[in-house]
């Protein structure tokens, strides 16, 4: 144990700027809001690839179309994505220090090449965007659907590298034995559970994204005006768009329950029976938060059937809801695996706090 803890090193001398309860409220919320634009951001590149894909097996317009909208949301939302990021990074640095760098350096080449990925798959997205009109025929169109299909692939790398990253600082007493990222994708636990858990809530979120901007536009659209024609082929589209969606949303939410459940059983077994009956504050939010899931698919598929307002207001609600109670779970997940070493390796709080 005494050379467990020798491997973490000392906390820097330089105190948190803060209260640390309040610095944990801030990386739960400003987490919140930048992975609800990556779900969206990889879902709607994933999705744009494969519906142009289907439009041109089915010979169908609106499939194009379709994907072409998706296109354009992608290039829009992974910039907010990136800029959201840098809260939730600098405030698990400094809560977290003595886990999260030395977890950071153990992978430090995928790290680093985190900004030549992003670059990349940045470039390559644009790209696929506004050569969408250009590549529209033959060999062009299969050589579009090839430059989109690499650049999503690159964004469905990328959470690799995060996961990796912050599953291994929960494990100090690994680290010894970690040999960079490659390995650490097969050396720690939960890893792939965590990366197919994310990829489901990244289709369930932008499903339900789909369904409010297509509804949206589908409204304003009546207001415009311009030849029937083109504006029944928009009309169409924006169906679709709303109908894909909530069949997204629905059905990867459905299997969140299924992957979620694994990635529970894959926790330490101490940390898991928290959830299961040893402490009444994660097991109520575990429990509420598997109810009012299932209340979100009840109130989708309703839309689904009725496509009235009253439903979409529940669902986003009971969404944000639940995203909220998850958002705490894995902040309380993360308190649970570090609260050990923490004891023994005590932060640098400023004087007020540790009196």
């Amino acid at each position: 144990m005494l050379q467990l803890f020798s491997i973490i090193p000392k906390d820097i001398e330089l105190a948190i700027p803060g209260n640390i309860g309040f610095f944990e409220v801030l990386i739960v919320v400003s987490f919140l809001m930048h992975i609800l634009f990556v779900n969206i951001t990889v879902g709607s590149s994933t999705l744009a690839v494969f519906q142009e894909v289907r439009g041109m097996r089915k010979k169908e317009k609106v499939f194009d179309e379709f994907a072409f909208q998706l296109a354009n949301h992608t290039s829009i939302l992974k910039s907010i994505a990136v800029v959201l990021g840098v809260a939730p990074l600098l405030l698990i640095s400094v809560i977290y220090t003595q886990y999260f760098y030395p977890s950071t350096l153990l992978i430090g080449k995928a790290w680093l090449s985190l900004l030549i990925i992003l670059i990349t798959a940045f470039l390559i997205l644009y790209a696929y965007k506004f050569l969408w009109r250009k590549m529209d025929k033959g060999g062009k169109k299969v050589l579009h659907v090839a430059i989109g299909a690499s650049g999503s692939l690159l964004l469905l790398f990328v959470p690799l590298i995060f996961i990796v990253n912050v599953v291994s600082m929960l494990y100090p007493e690994m680290w010894a034995g970690s040999k960079g990222f490659f390995h650490g994708l097969f050396y720690y636990p939960q890893i792939w559970q965590r990366y197919f858990h994310f990829i489901l809530a990244s289709f369930a979120v932008t499903g339900i994204y789909l369904y409010f901007w297509n509804n949206r536009l589908q409204k304003k659209l009546n207001t415009q005006s311009m030849e029937n024609n083109k504006k029944q082929e928009k009309f169409i589209v924006y169906v679709h768009g709303k109908r894909l969606g909530l069949q997204v949303a629905i059905w990867t939410t459905l299997l969140q329950l299924i992957f979620g459940t694994i990635l529970l059983i894959s926790f330490e077994r101490p940390i898991m029976m928290l959830y299961m009956g040893e402490d009444l504050l994660l097991t109520t939010l575990l429990l509420v938060s598997i109810l009012l899931t299932l209340v979100m698919v009840f109130f989708l598929y309703q839309l689904q059937k009725h496509d009235v307002k009253r439903y979409l207001m529940l669902s986003l609600t009971t969404f944000l809801v639940v995203l909220s109670l998850m958002g705490w779970m894995r902040h309380e997940l993360r308190e649970n695996y570090l609260q050990p070493y923490i004891d023994q390796n005590p932060r640098t709080a400023n004087d007020i706090e540790s009196n």
